[in-house]
């Protein structure tokens, strides 16, 4: 990038030479080592930071400071990189989120790492945000929506949040019984050996 923008000091500043940088709504993928005046541009343009903690694992060129980028107060949302990762699981992706934000406050325990919490909400309103009216059941909000039957994960006396929580570490497809996207049931199918049609 040196060798292509000699005049920008890092690559935010050149997308924003080019009008690519907030200008136009903006996510930024990984952002590994971004501090300094990359972060103070990101956050005066509204750019967004899509997290992705299974590439961070596998290219081992850094990890994330989503605690930083929370503090500043940037949008974060949370992907899982189809090239970089090696799984499309959002629930997982919430575990490995947390895991990346233990392994920075291994180095830094004035940073704490992230909670279930905090997460989910990365992968769900906060990540909509950028779409619009997205990621929330509040009102005026597109209703989408998974319906999960948790009875075999946990005891009777566990609480929604011990509930949420197993089943994002130990549920799976199994227990999901209906899946809503903008207020509409979507309804999968096996696919048949010579069938490519997966959904409807």
């Amino acid at each position: 990038m040196k060798d292509l923008e000699k005049e920008s000091s890092c690559y935010g500043d050149a997308y924003n030479h080019y009008g690519l940088f907030g200008q136009t709504p903006t996510i930024m993928a990984h952002c590994v080592w971004t501090s300094g005046e990359e972060l103070e541009l990101m956050k005066r343009n509204g750019v967004m930071v899509a997290h992705c903690p299974t590439s961070n694992f596998n290219l081992s060129s850094g990890m994330a400071p989503v605690r930083t980028f929370l503090n500043e107060g940037l949008r974060v949302g949370l992907g899982s990189d189809i090239s970089g990762g090696h799984d499309l699981n959002m629930f997982r992706m919430l575990t490995y989120a947390v895991q990346v934000s233990k392994m920075h406050y291994q180095q830094d325990h004035n940073k704490p790492f992230l909670t279930l919490s905090e997460v989910f909400w990365m992968a769900t309103k906060s990540a909509g945000s950028f779409f619009g009216k997205v990621g929330s059941f509040e009102p005026g909000y597109e209703f989408d929506a998974l319906v999960i039957d948790d009875d075999v994960l946990h005891p009777d006396e566990y609480s929604l949040l011990h509930r949420l929580e197993r089943f994002i570490c130990v549920g799976d497809d199994r227990q999901i019984v209906h899946r809503f996207c903008r207020g509409k049931e979507v309804i999968l199918h096996a696919l048949a050996p010579s069938s490519s049609r997966a959904f409807e």
